[in-house]
């Protein structure tokens, strides 16, 4: 299984192993990373419009990341999918900080403020560092900002106190 971290620094655990910063073999196949982390599938020009690089150079990132993440391993075995120029992560061998995140907002969602603490709480504590803190794109920007106001506006509603 393959812990990512996006709240804070990116970061990946997996089988004892953790890789952060310059472990994924630069800033491209990092951010690649993220971008397949938090949007799914993506092709390869989506990608490319969005890291701004040309779609080779995306390629052969997305080549550094895998040998980054499983050394050695082929293609078709890398938790990184490519299939017809689309690519993403196996969702079945990672787990992702952003996506537990969500989840824990949508089940405070339309609950009574006393039943939505707890999970709001696991929520903040999950975002107590901003998304994608040493990414300095204006992907990652507009990305914090939601992920922001997802949290501000999951907050319940101050009880009214007798007076």
């Amino acid at each position: 299984m393959y812990d990512i971290q996006l709240f804070g620094s990116i970061e990946v655990r997996t089988r004892g192993v953790r890789l952060a910063g310059d472990d994924f073999g630069g800033d491209r196949p990092r951010q690649l990373l993220a971008l397949l982390a938090l949007h799914g599938e993506q092709s390869l020009v989506e990608l490319s419009d969005l890291v701004g690089a040309p779609p080779a150079t995306v390629k052969s990132d997305l080549k550094v990341l895998r040998d980054a993440l499983e050394p050695g391993a082929r293609d078709r075995d890398s938790v990184v999918v490519g299939r017809r120029g689309r690519y993403h992560l196996d969702t079945e061998r990672v787990r992702v900080d952003v996506s537990t995140f969500d989840q824990l907002i949508d089940a405070a969602a339309g609950r009574s403020p006393e039943r939505a603490t707890r999970p709001l709480t696991a929520a903040a504590f999950l975002a107590s560092r901003p998304l994608l803190e040493d990414e300095n794109t204006p992907w990652a920007a507009a990305l914090r900002a939601e992920y922001r106001a997802k949290l501000l506006m999951a907050r319940p509603a101050e009880p009214a106190h007798a007076v």
